[in-house]
Parts: structure tokens; sequence; C-alpha cells
């Protein structure tokens, strides 16, 4: 899919889109708890949800720069804390 999308980029002489290249574990997930993208484009979806306060790096504590990153989901937030 990665592939099939940069083939048809370079024919158009353009870079691959945001959202473009959808992976299938991406196009199953029921939950849309998948997101693939270009970390590198500051406006792309990957890199606003890579600036979210509820993101989390498992190991990160021990700098082994881990590629994947995980948002908290928030169950019951106190108004009191915002």
């Amino acid at each position: 899919r990665i592939r099939t999308a940069n083939k048809t980029a370079n024919v158009e002489n353009r870079s691959i889109q945001d959202g473009e290249v959808v992976t299938a574990c991406q196009q199953v997930c029921p939950a849309n708890a998948i997101t693939f993208g270009d970390v590198s484009n500051p406006e792309s979806e990957v890199s606003r949800l890579r600036q979210s306060d509820r993101r989390y790096e498992l190991l990160a504590e021990l700098n082994i720069k881990p590629r994947v990153s995980y948002l908290g989901r928030v169950r019951n937030p106190n108004p009191n804390l915002a």
C-alpha cells in the first residue's frame, strides 16, 4: 500500500498527501485507534496527535526512542483539574 501510493505520487510528480496511505490494520480497526502518516510534516494528523498531552510511550525513560506512541483515554475528567 505504501509503495503503491509512493509510485502514484512519483508518476504525478508530487509528495504523498496526508491520509493517502491507509494500512491494512488501520482500515479494519473498528475504533479508528491506529493512525499512520509522516511525522516530519508538522501539518499531518500524526504530528498533531503526537503533540497531545495524553500521549505517552512505553519505555521512553530508557531513551530507546520508541516508534509507537499511545494516547491515554480520559474517562471521567475532573473539571477542577483543568
